[in-house]
């Protein structure tokens, strides 16, 4: 009989006590959006130093630059992003988008391109073609 009474009590406490937590209001704090941009694949390759950061949240978007070791920071105001909205961080082509878990997110953009490359398909192909082209006039001079 102490046993019921005990586990009667126990199921009624699980029951309780999340509503009585979720009455508690937590307070708003403002956001902190910060991370790294890197110019390579990784976290390995050097930083992207002086390079211009787009973060937007809830329809406010805060510009910001790196400084030298690839790092930003955009701050958001209390209301301007709350918890479980999405937060997009973009530099250059580079984008990542996150939800806002907590009063801060750090997300870390990789492969962020500070000037044009030429594409390396295109580098490729041009040589193969020149190649195939050098082989074929090669064999019909054999002949």
């Amino acid at each position: 009989m102490n046993i019921t009474k005990l586990f009667i009590i126990a199921a009624l406490a699980l029951l309780v006590l999340p509503t009585a937590f979720a009455i508690v209001e937590v307070a708003e704090l403002p956001t902190l959006v910060d991370g790294h941009v890197y110019t390579g694949a990784n976290m390995f390759t050097p930083p992207a130093v002086g390079a211009e950061v787009d973060v937007t949240c809830e329809g406010e978007t805060d510009t910001v630059s790196t400084d030298d070791e690839g790092y930003f920071r955009a701050l958001f105001a209390i209301g301007d992003c709350s918890l479980g909205e999405d937060v997009t961080v973009c530099s250059g082509s580079s984008c990542d988008t996150r939800t806002l878990i907590g009063q801060s997110a750090r997300i870390n953009l990789l492969g962020v391109k500070l000037f044009d490359v030429p594409e390396f398909g295109a580098i490729a192909a041009t040589l193969a073609v020149a190649g195939a082209g050098a082989g074929y006039i090669a064999l019909r001079r054999r002949k």
